[in-house]
């Protein structure tokens, strides 16, 4: 991308093409059906363990598995559709930035910051789980 598409902090919010955001929000939302899937994982085990019990508990799972399989889904349908986007169609993504509240997600959407960016890891998610006791 040229400096033209750059604001003076370093990120790109004017003049993005198309595909290029598709393509970030794409894999974005695989990111998301990953973690999803990740989650859908450790409840499956924890139902087959005995700590939930009921028919609510299957059924929630399987909301879980179509939430997954939805946002992939959707990660595909945005991949698809950056392939036939023209480069020439260009957006300026500087308000959609400023209305995503969570800074890291705001970040890699916009290039400020990419996902494989050694600088991008998130810290501090867990700070409330600080105080709990452990038990095991």
């Amino acid at each position: 991308m040229n400096d033209g598409n750059r604001q003076q902090d370093g990120s790109r919010l004017t003049g993005v093409p198309v595909p290029e955001i598709l393509t970030t929000v794409s894999e974005e939302v695989r990111m998301m059906s990953d973690t999803a899937s990740d989650l859908q994982d450790l409840i499956s085990n924890l139902v087959v363990a005995g700590a939930f019990g009921g028919s609510q508990s299957l059924y929630e799972l399987q909301s879980l598995d179509r939430l997954c399989q939805n946002l992939g889904a959707v990660a595909d349908f945005l991949a698809g559709i950056s392939k036939s986007s023209s480069l020439d169609w260009k957006v300026d993504i500087a308000d959609a930035a400023h209305a995503v509240k969570l800074a890291d997600l705001s970040d890699r959407l916009t290039g400020r910051q990419t996902a494989s960016d050694p600088s991008n890891e998130e810290t501090g998610e867990f700070d409330d789980f600080g105080n709990w006791p452990m038990t095991g």
